[in-house]
């Protein structure tokens, strides 16, 4: 299989994210994502639908939540905030559960057929536990996304 390549910077890596609730740090992602040309406005309507019907926080070790869609995607990215406080976000498998997270990973991707890959490959990273908790006690953006890209490869293009 070819590349995927996530095309991310610095301005798409948020730190120390305020953010009351899931559409609000999703629309400070998104936000990012199009003063990069990666999105049009049709793709935050249709991930903040798609996330009220299959949302995405996960009860990893760590916490996180990932949302994703390729509808209104423009050029296939990666995003991510930590935020200071957890925000709540549905189980992704179980609606009605609650996870409060400090990690969130936005990406889009271009060609639908890649989001299992993707999924995949950042699942293996979402076990361990110690990775994740180093992404939550870094504060610098471009730490942040030199970190990703070790543990992402040739997925994760700078």
């Amino acid at each position: 299989m070819e590349s995927i390549g996530l095309y991310t910077n610095q301005e798409m890596i948020l730190t120390e994210a305020k953010a009351a609730s899931a559409e609000e740090i999703i629309r400070m992602l998104c936000g990012a994502a199009m003063k990069n040309q990666c999105i049009e406005p049709l793709f935050i309507t249709a991930l903040l639908e798609r996330e009220k019907e299959y949302p995405t926080g996960l009860p990893t070790g760590v916490p996180i939540a990932i949302p994703h869609i390729h509808d209104g995607c423009l050029k296939s990215f990666f995003s991510m905030a930590v935020t200071d406080t957890p925000v709540a976000f549905g189980c992704m498998g179980d609606p009605d559960e609650i996870i409060e997270t400090r990690l969130v990973f936005l990406f889009g991707i271009t060609d639908p057929s890649y989001q299992t890959a993707v999924l995949r490959k950042f699942s293996n990273i979402f076990q361990e536990d110690e990775i994740m908790s180093g992404l939550l006690e870094n504060d610098k953006p471009e730490t942040l996304m030199q970190k990703m890209k070790e543990l992402l490869g040739e997925y994760l293009i700078i």
